[in-house]
């Protein structure tokens, strides 16, 4: 599986390039998987993406309240779980939602890198 697992992580961290930065990569995540899971397999990485992991749903109203607030703007995805079918495909969500969370700090590592100690006096800070 560490081939396969190799493979849809670089899949995903091109999706992630490719998204708003100012998205949290777990909701990249969220909707790179639900856009994998609602279509037909076109590839490799789409077949074992849908051999080894599951998306399910909350209940019928939670999903419908939860459209809504996609189709009005809000960006929620709790509508929706996502699961591993076997111990390989719950290492690949495990592996996908680590490599998130280390996308996110890295970037936040970024930022306060790029930060100046003048940037933390009393006036920028609203004083």
């Amino acid at each position: 599986m560490t081939g396969w697992s190799n493979l849809i992580l670089e899949a995903f961290a091109e999706y992630l390039k490719a998204a708003d930065p100012r998205t949290p990569s777990t909701e990249v995540l969220a909707q790179w998987l639900i856009e994998k899971l609602s279509s037909p397999p076109r590839n490799n990485v789409d077949r074992v993406v849908h051999c080894e992991m599951a998306m399910l749903r909350t209940g019928r109203d939670q999903v419908e309240q939860k459209l809504k607030d996609v189709v009005s703007g809000q960006k929620d995805f709790s509508a929706y779980k996502f699961t591993g079918k076997s111990a390989s495909g719950k290492r690949l969500l495990r592996s996908l939602y680590e490599y998130c969370l280390s996308y996110d700090s890295q970037k936040w590592s970024r930022f306060v890198h790029n930060l100046k100690a003048s940037d933390f006096n009393r006036r920028s800070v609203g004083n």
